[in-house]
């Protein structure tokens, strides 16, 4: 009788497995040193994200919530949801005739799509933001709430403008209680006051009706166009008082923080300085040169501007690291197992020769407090450097960038410290503590073995930690590489990269409300702005 084998596929048991196999997937931050940079710019920048483009939809939103109450009101938010969507599919359609830029606008892909499709005379609403049956998969938003709910949501609620109604899952725009506090029935007139009539009906009515035609798209502009606030009006005066006015509207404060304001005015004295570039990253390497000072004085949003790129430093040379290691890997030893020791070894011997052609070290003897006296730090220039290097260059230069971190912040590191610890910002594996314990205690030892150490521990073993971490009884892995019985084998990489600090979108927000003019100037009424923020601050 013929013996039937069973064929064992990759990723595949036939013993008894009490779970699912892993799927692995892509994943984010592979070493978990994101957190603190994403802490530190939700602290600096509340009420604002990286994906809220334009700032004319916090008013927007509070006047089509408010128009929600008056035409519909109902308490089913199913019924919400619809009369969000076809209100942001109308905007993404309308989009499609602005005069200029139009950038930002959700659905506008899909928009553009279906605007110039000739056949298309009249545009069915419904058929813009549900299938047939229901689901929201390839229309023009796939997230149920729209771009409302998976952008604006928490910003609009954390800026104060818009509340969860409390006898139901739908959402609403606050009312007003203060003169000196933004509220969302504020902006909701104030946006109604711009729209003429004619224009306001036109749009309610094509919502309620669910069909909208070319020529009632073109007769909504210029007014529902929502890249540009109209200049000298309520609304753009509200929506720059929104921006500046104290971070945590609802809560009742002895001394209202103001950490957002703050950093608004920062930004207007660097584009008033003409900066040769200017970008939101550039603004933050400043804060970082002048170690959060301004005019040789310690500004408390420019601490923290500093405190974030220190972050952003670490977290790119630890990912550099990572990534150079993995390519290492996978470049020499392909899809196969191999000897954990000997991947660091090798990769170790390697780095320790660029160190020495480099004149970092003579040989494997120096210590790495021998690289420190020897090192010219510009974390800038190795930053660059790594972003072009593969294999043991890139992780040459992660390691370059970690030593000069240290010797160019040295002095700063206890104030960095308190002002972590202070405002909860600080997260497993943080840079600062790194440097203020661990570090201290290996310059003595020789290069070599700190390079096989930190790779071991801060690289190979922490990103598996991260991943295990992440998993939490899923059956989906982030893991980059699959170790056992002391071997390892290359399943991915990940480049390094900086976090979205909000800055840019702080830009973009400044451009739509004429602070700041499309080739990063001050406008007149920018420059009127800045002269109001800087004599308060005196």
């Amino acid at each position: 009788m013929a013996v039937k084998y069973k064929v064992i596929r990759n990723n595949q048991s036939i013993t008894p497995f009490f779970g699912e196999r892993l799927s692995f997937i892509r994943g984010l931050d592979p070493l978990g040193l994101q957190n603190t940079s994403d802490t530190t710019f939700t602290l600096l920048m509340p009420g604002l994200n990286n994906v809220t483009g334009r700032i004319r939809y916090y008013s927007f939103y509070s006047w089509l919530l408010d128009q929600y109450s008056k035409i519909n009101g109902s308490t089913d938010p199913a019924i919400q949801k619809t009369f969000i969507r076809k209100a942001e599919y109308i905007i993404a359609l309308s989009a499609q005739f602005y005069a200029g830029e139009s950038g930002s606008i959700p659905g506008s892909n899909y928009a553009k799509t279906e605007v110039q499709n000739q056949e298309i005379q009249v545009h069915d609403l419904n058929a813009g933001i549900y299938k047939p049956d229901g689901t929201t998969a390839n229309t023009y938003w796939n997230y149920s709430w729209g771009a409302f709910g998976q952008y604006y949501i928490g910003s609009l609620r954390d800026i104060g403008i818009v509340i969860s109604r409390e006898d139901s899952e739908v959402y609403a725009r606050t009312n007003s209680q203060e003169d000196h506090f933004v509220s969302g029935e504020m902006l909701a007139d104030a946006f109604d006051s711009n729209i003429p009539t004619n224009k306001k009906e036109l749009f309610l009515k094509c919502l309620t009706e669910s069909s909208i035609s070319e020529e009632q798209l073109k007769d909504l502009l210029p007014e529902f166009n929502l890249t540009h606030v109209p200049e000298n009006t309520k609304e753009q005066e509200l929506l720059i008082r929104l921006l500046l006015q104290k971070d945590i509207p609802l809560r009742i404060e002895e001394e209202p923080i103001t950490l957002r304001k703050d950093s608004i005015r920062h930004l207007l004295q660097f584009v008033a300085s003409q900066p040769e570039k200017f970008d939101d990253r550039e603004f933050i390497y400043t804060a970082y040169n002048n170690k959060g000072k301004a005019d040789e004085k310690i500004e408390n949003s420019l601490l923290g501007w500093y405190y974030y790129q220190f972050n952003e430093f670490w977290h790119y040379a630890n990912t550099s690291l990572f990534n150079g290691t993995l390519n290492f890997l996978e470049e020499n030893y392909g899809p196969n197992w191999v000897p954990l020791n000997q991947l660091i070894d090798n990769l170790a011997n390697g780095v320790l020769q660029l160190f020495v052609e480099e004149e970092l070290v003579t040989d494997a003897n120096n210590t790495v407090e021998a690289v420190l006296h020897h090192l010219k730090a510009d974390e800038y220039h190795y930053m660059k450097a790594a972003s072009k290097s593969l294999k043991a260059e890139k992780v040459f230069y992660g390691f370059l960038m970690i030593f000069s971190q240290y010797l160019n912040n040295l002095e700063e590191l206890a104030l960095l410290k308190n002002y972590g610890d202070s405002n909860h910002l600080a997260k497993d594996g943080d840079g600062v503590t790194y440097f203020l314990g661990v570090f201290k205690t290996k310059q003595q030892i020789p290069l070599i073995q700190y390079i096989k150490e930190y790779l071991f521990k801060n690289i190979i073993y922490r990103h598996q930690y991260v991943a295990f971490r992440k998993m939490r009884g899923s059956t989906l892995s982030t893991q980059k590489f699959i170790i056992e019985d002391h071997h390892i084998r290359y399943l991915g990489n990940f480049d390094a990269g900086y976090t979205g600090p909000r800055i840019g979108n702080v830009i973009s927000f400044l451009k739509d409300l004429s602070v700041i003019t499309t080739d990063n100037a001050l406008t007149a009424y920018g420059e009127d702005v800045l002269t109001q923020l800087s004599a308060k601050d005196d």
